[in-house]
């Protein structure tokens, strides 16, 4: 029998142009050569029409690095006074990844991602994990393998059937918040003993009773106690297959975040940016006529380079003033960035110091100190590179903080959220004043330091989100 595993990403946010899922398959290492247009007739059945479907791209799983155990007995070996079937020697989690676990103990090595990512396409959209085709809501129409570094991650893109109107509402809306994946797993592996299980009978005891846990290994590393879904020299796909992708309530794994919905009849970044890239000499008059034609309203997933866009398109002559809107339209947003620029950068000392006073350890016993600062800053350092909104920060935040030992009321993450970046404030007094006022109560030191810890990182957030260069690649 083979197990059935779930991960879920918390859904966020925002609308991109069409483009913006060939900006994410562009970046990533992995993913269909085939027109998106022509994938999505085929597991559609009709065209991917946005007035018809959702699109829905979503950040759905991550990947651990795993290594050698070393000194390892492969086979049936006694460990304590229990058998184990050991069939592979890479089974320690790095300890850097620890955090690519997802909230169920359930892993998956960058290996077995990269050849399982592409089994999520065509699978079925449900609700609630209800696996009743007759009651899908859509299908997945396309996966991509982004290697990020320290992890590989598995983006998505979900077409929802707009028929299911109130469903879609939710989505839009944002009161329906998560996007969870469903796979099959033809075993596992414990990530403390190396055990090889068939089925849910078949588990050690570290996976039964200390899944999440952490062990010092023979050299000393700290490494956590997971499940290794499937392994790279089993199959064509690692032994793992993702079967669907449902809606659902309740988020599993915080370091995979929905991140956008796409949405037609928007004029992309990359539009503004091929503009600013041409010198004042390369607009000549057939470049001007080019973009007078640019069939801005398009929705377009064809898989063609986006620098052919709008060349067939029958040659308008095109007076200079649409263009000069552009460059006027152009300078008045780039005037307000600067602004905004500038009141981050006077308020970036501020945020810095906040940030070193915020990591310091609350107390004597502070599982941070445990864990280790720097291991702190980077789970941190990651959530505000990989969310896509303020409340997917602010709750990946809080996930982490309790993952660390750090027990906070959750009116104090909601009065840090509702409160905002801490660089909109003219100083420290006046950002903890207006996050006591949101929660209607006074702080202790310790959600002092929290909330000052969010507000400084969604400051961080903020900047890296709304920068100033037109040249900044888009999500």
């Amino acid at each position: 029998m083979a197990f059935l595993k779930q991960a879920k990403a918390v859904v966020v946010h925002p609308r991109i142009s069409g483009r913006g899922w060939g900006g994410v398959c562009k970046v990533a290492t992995s993913g269909s050569e085939r027109s998106l247009t022509d994938q999505a007739r085929d597991i559609l059945g009709g065209a991917l029409d946005p007035d018809k479907y959702l699109i829905t791209h979503c950040t759905i799983v991550a990947s651990v690095d795993v290594e050698d155990v070393p000194g390892v007995k492969l086979g049936h070996v006694k460990v304590g006074s229990k058998t184990i079937n050991r069939k592979y020697g890479d089974y320690y989690i790095k300890p850097s990844c620890s955090q690519f676990v997802n909230n169920n103990g359930d892993s998956w090595s960058r290996p077995v991602l990269r050849k399982a990512y592409q089994t999520f396409v065509g699978a079925h959209n449900f609700q609630e994990h209800v696996q009743i085709e007759e009651q899908s809501k859509g299908r997945v129409i396309d996966a991509a393998a982004r290697d990020i570094g320290d992890s590989l991650y598995v983006d998505i893109l979900v077409a929802t059937d707009r028929k299911h109107a109130s469903l879609v509402q939710d989505i839009e809306s944002g009161k329906l918040a998560t996007l969870s994946m469903g796979c099959t797993t033809d075993f596992t592996v414990c990530t403390k003993c190396g055990h090889y299980a068939v089925d849910e009978t078949d588990l050690c005891d570290h996976i039964r009773y200390q899944k999440l846990n952490t062990f010092m290994d023979n050299q000393g590393q700290k490494r956590v106690i997971a499940e290794l879904c499937g392994h790279e020299d089993y199959d064509e796909t690692g032994g793992v297959h993702f079967i669907e992708a449902s809606w659902v309530a309740i988020p599993a794994f915080p370091g995979a975040v929905m991140r956008n919905v796409l949405s037609p009849g928007e004029v992309s970044e990359e539009d503004v940016r091929k503009v600013l890239a041409s010198p004042p000499t390369a607009w000549s008059e057939e470049a001007v006529l080019k973009a007078a034609s640019h069939p801005l309203k398009a929705f377009d997933f064809g898989g063609g380079d986006d620098e052919g866009e709008g060349e067939d398109a029958p040659a308008k002559a095109a007076p200079a003033a649409p263009f000069q809107d552009i460059e006027d339209a152009l300078y008045t947003k780039l005037k307000a960035r600067v602004k905004e620029r500038i009141e981050r950068e006077i308020a970036q000392e501020a945020i810095e110091q906040a940030v070193d006073d915020s990591v310091a350890p609350m107390d004597a016993n502070d599982s941070i100190i445990k864990e280790g600062a720097q291991r702190y800053r980077h789970s941190l350092q990651t959530l505000v590179r990989v969310a896509s909104s303020h409340t997917a920060l602010v709750e990946g935040i809080a996930q982490t903080n309790a993952a660390y030992g750090i027990e906070i009321p959750v009116d104090v993450y909601r009065a840090a959220l509702d409160v905002g970046p801490y660089s909109r404030y003219q100083n420290s007094d006046h950002y903890r004043l207006a996050c006591r006022r949101a929660a209607k109560r006074k702080f202790t030191p310790a959600e002092i330091r929290v909330v000052v810890r969010v507000g400084s990182l969604l400051s961080h957030w903020e900047s890296n989100n709304n920068p100033i260069s037109p040249t900044t690649p888009e999500e």
